[in-house]
């Protein structure tokens, strides 16, 4: 129902082109189902509690907040770039556009996707399979905004790109779909914090898909942190695609959440290519926290590193 709500939108916004896309991932949910205990990628999870939720989408809602709520979530001592997206929607009066290098992008994923649809059809959708993650093919369906980097060919981004995705719980439970893409060109260099949270107390959903392009020599840093409410699910997705030579660093922090699921995905496509992948959740009381790594050498000479700690 909350689909075919959203389909005209999608239209008048000029998002028809990925419309295609949008049906199969959700048709291909249809067929999968949401994972159980039974599935062993999710053996330690039971989602009965996320699943038996009725959310709505948060689409729709406005995404104006009053700006000093979101100065808590300030980064220290960072004063770059920062896109605020406000129950999935961007809002540009809450961000800061700081003078990035020539040809950098940094900005709205919907804006894109209705004015520069050749900067994206490469690589949207293109990584993260839908066809066999169903909260992919959820995300990919309802793809509506989000934040879309891209670093152009030997470029370095001195200072890091803070992604807020903070959501404005209702009186009924909402859910938002965010999705990030990050295309760092060959030997260029760039730094990403992608930070989810909760502007007040309720139920909701965070269902986020990153997809991480890293070109041949090309060296990129991925944060996330995940400090929503005590109420909120969370599942976020990254897949990282990495070219000959190229380092890949993934920082993890849980800290907030009701559920949580953190499903991390390099995948080491070109020859002597370098992934670090640490993570940090403390949980306490009731809070579940999963992550799960899946490290593909698709080529030789490759090397990949996790550390994983948690404070209980």
């Amino acid at each position: 129902d909350s689909f075919e709500r959203l389909e005209p939108t999608w239209a008048r916004n000029g998002h028809a082109w990925l419309q295609p896309v949008r049906r199969a991932a959700l048709g291909r949910l249809a067929d999968l189902g949401f994972p159980t205990v039974h599935d062993e990628d999710w053996r330690f999870t039971n989602l009965a509690p996320m699943v038996s939720t009725v959310f709505r989408s948060a689409a729709s809602d406005g995404a104006h907040v009053d700006t000093a709520s979101l100065a808590p979530f300030a980064l220290s001592g960072c004063d770059g770039t920062r896109l605020v997206f406000v129950n999935g929607r961007f809002a540009l009066e809450a961000s800061a556009l700081s003078v990035l290098p020539a040809g950098v992008r940094a900005g709205s994923l919907a804006q894109t996707l209705a004015g520069d649809r050749a900067a994206l059809e490469p690589h949207l959708a293109r990584h993260e399979d839908f066809q066999r993650e169903a909260f992919s093919a959820l995300n990919t369906a309802f793809l509506t905004d989000g934040a879309f980097v891209f670093v152009p060919r030997g470029t370095v981004v001195e200072k890091p790109i803070h992604i807020l995705y903070a959501t404005v719980p209702g009186g009924a439970a909402v859910a938002t779909h965010p999705r990030t893409l990050v295309v760092a060109d060959e030997g260029s260099q760039v730094s990403v914090v992608e930070e989810f949270v909760s502007l007040g107390d309720g139920a909701h959903l965070s269902n986020a898909v990153t997809e991480l392009v890293v070109g041949a020599g090309s060296v990129v840093g991925h944060y996330l942190i995940q400090r929503e409410n005590r109420e909120a699910f969370h599942v976020s997705t990254l897949r990282g695609q990495q070219g000959r030579g190229s380092s890949l660093t993934l920082h993890t922090v849980l800290l907030g959440g009701a559920l949580t699921r953190r499903n991390i995905h390099p995948v080491l496509a070109g020859e002597g290519g370098e992934c670090a992948i640490n993570g940090l959740f403390m949980a306490n009381g009731g809070q579940h926290m999963d992550s799960y790594m899946k490290v593909e050498h698709a080529s030789p000479r490759c090397e990949s590193r996790q550390v994983f700690k948690g404070i209980l």
